[in-house]
């Protein structure tokens, strides 16, 4: 099991993870950032036209994914 962060950039300024989330694979973790993308993208206040990019990072620092945040 590895830790995995997940740091948000949302209109040019990151959002750090400090916390992150703990997965058995990086497949796991990438389909969880997945996840944290369309639920912001299905958020009513989510504003479309904000450009927001959730990433996936291992605790080594290494980005895994990057999912834009498309509006639904």
């Amino acid at each position: 099991m590895r830790r995995y962060y997940f740091p948000i950039i949302h209109n040019g300024r990151l959002r750090p993870d400090s916390e992150g989330e703990v997965f058995g694979s990086a497949d796991l973790a990438s389909q969880y950032g997945a996840g944290v993308a369309r639920d912001i993208a299905s958020d009513p206040e989510y504003e479309p036209a904000n450009s927001t990019v959730v990433m996936v990072v291992d605790s080594a620092g290494a980005e895994i994914a990057r999912y834009v945040v498309v509006s639904v």
